[in-house]
């Protein structure tokens, strides 16, 4: 498991206006327009400069003055970056320093409820706390895109010294979470190595909602890359089973980034997980993958889609496109798969009466789910079903399925979960209709990692059918 924090049922709202320093940034991009959906340019993907942003909140003063602590400290950590409290347009490397008195117009605290996601180390009493700051301090770096590992680190050690002087919480204005000075610490500044490129990981989050009520694909995208000089990124289509797999993959592609910025091909470019140079990321990968995995993959990296709320930062699309499939979820399910391979068996059963008895339960427990599904299940939950297919010689093959959508009638539609061992037209990532009245039984992932169901799979693995690999 070498996922980020993945923050599932959010839009990614941008809650402050736009910061004085970060607005005069120069991104160093060309000024052509790139064409949404196309590949990217070869060549180096890094912006000119890196950007860091931190605001800090308090409960409700300051223990000390802000401007001669952080003034007092930039020297101490950035001694080769000018300090400047004054809209002025500086060259990087510089940091600056802002402030706004209560109340707060430019640098509103989020309310007591988004913390629920994007709270980091933070009590009930904190929040609460801290939702009285009588001012907040804005502290931001420009770095040359050179210098972006090794000022980056220091100024994550500015920003903790900062906090614990002033007993400030810190909100990271790019990844739009807020920390303890504890959390600050041990999720931002211990993981970062001394020298080089530190795990990207650790450092941003990743953003998974539903683009619009009409659709039940979700969408994922990184916030956080902006300090790296590097493009965020997004994957615009993808099902609530590919949340592991697909944030994985990812933090791969950041990485790599970070290790590597020059693009050979945008349309077909490859990333090996060898290549990796963060040993911890590499490790942790290796050890999650399943059989058949080929530890590399080839992806087309697109210009991306801006939505509301997304990172004021390039940003690139991963495509799916060299999978092999009739469709866009066959394709992407082939590809993740093929890169990090996939557990899958297939069971002979005699359906017991138990069996029989568990199944029925689970069709009288779907009555209540369906219910809730209409109303929408809890951001980062998902539901499966397990149906039967006709094989092409006789019988049937009961597979799992996620479903997309669940209207009124006797059938609903959903994303085949499983490669079939006896259907040869059927792979992995079809879109399929299931009717409701086979339903044999269903699994609902909660988001607060819990599940329900799948009772007659308990069942089916105390009975001990034959089982075989595939």
């Amino acid at each position: 498991d070498a996922v980020s924090d993945i923050t599932c049922g959010m839009k990614c709202p941008r809650l402050f206006a736009a910061l004085f320093f970060t607005a005069m940034w120069s991104p160093g991009f060309s000024e052509e327009v790139p064409k949404v959906g196309e590949p990217i340019a070869a060549g180096d993907i890094r912006a000119d400069t890196g950007v860091y942003g931190v605001v800090i909140y308090y409960a409700p003063k300051p223990r000390a003055d802000t401007k001669a602590t952080a003034k007092e400290l930039a020297r101490q950590f950035l001694p080769h970056a000018e300090f400047s409290d004054a809209n002025l347009t500086l060259k990087a490397p510089y940091v600056g320093f802002e402030e706004e008195q209560a109340p707060l117009k430019n640098y509103l605290v989020p309310t007591a409820s988004y913390f629920k996601h994007a709270g980091r180390g933070l009590t009930d009493a904190d929040i609460e706390a801290f939702q009285k700051t009588e001012c907040a301090t804005q502290i931001v770096m420009v770095v040359p895109k050179a210098d972006v590992w090794s000022s980056g680190r220091k100024f994550t050690e500015l920003v903790l010294a900062f906090a614990e002087k002033t007993g400030g919480y810190v909100w990271d204005s790019a990844t739009r979470e807020c920390f303890s000075r504890e959390a600050w610490k041990e999720r931002r500044l211990v993981p970062w190595a001394e020298e080089g490129v530190t795990d990207v990981s650790r450092q941003m989050t990743i953003h998974l909602y539903r683009s619009s009520d009409t659709t039940s694909y979700l969408r994922a995208v990184t916030l956080g890359m902006e300090k790296f000089a590097l493009p965020d990124v997004v994957i615009e289509q993808l099902i609530g089973s590919d949340n592991r797999p697909a944030g994985n993959l990812i933090n791969f592609v950041c990485q790599t980034f970070a290790e590597n910025p020059i693009v050979k091909d945008g349309a077909k470019e490859q990333f090996k997980l060898e290549s990796l140079q963060a040993e911890g990321m590499r490790t942790k990968m290796v050890e999650s993958l399943e059989k058949g995995a080929h530890r590399e993959t080839t992806l087309a990296l697109l210009n991306g889609r801006r939505d509301e709320g997304d990172p004021e930062n390039r940003l690139i699309e991963i495509s799916f496109r060299h999978g092999s499939g009739a469709s866009a979820d066959e394709r992407r399910d082939s590809v993740l798969s093929y890169l990090w391979g996939k557990r899958d068996a297939i069971v002979e059963v005699k359906h017991s009466d138990e069996i029989k008895q568990a199944s029925a339960r689970a069709k009288k427990r779907l009555v209540q789910i369906r219910a809730d599904y209409e109303k929408g299940l809890e951001p980062g939950s998902r539901l499966l079903v397990k149906s039967p297919f006709a094989r092409d010689d006789e019988g049937q093959e009961w597979m799992w399925v996620e479903v997309m959508r669940w209207p009124a009638g006797e059938s609903l539609d959903g994303v085949l979960q499983n490669d079939p061992f006896y259907i040869r037209a059927l792979k992995a990532g079809a879109r399929v209709k299931v009717k409701v009245a086979d339903i044999f039984d269903f699994i609902l992932y909660k988001a607060d990692g819990t599940s329900e169901g799948n009772e007659t799979g308990k069942l089916i693995e105390q009975q001990g059918g034959a089982r075989q690999e595939m």
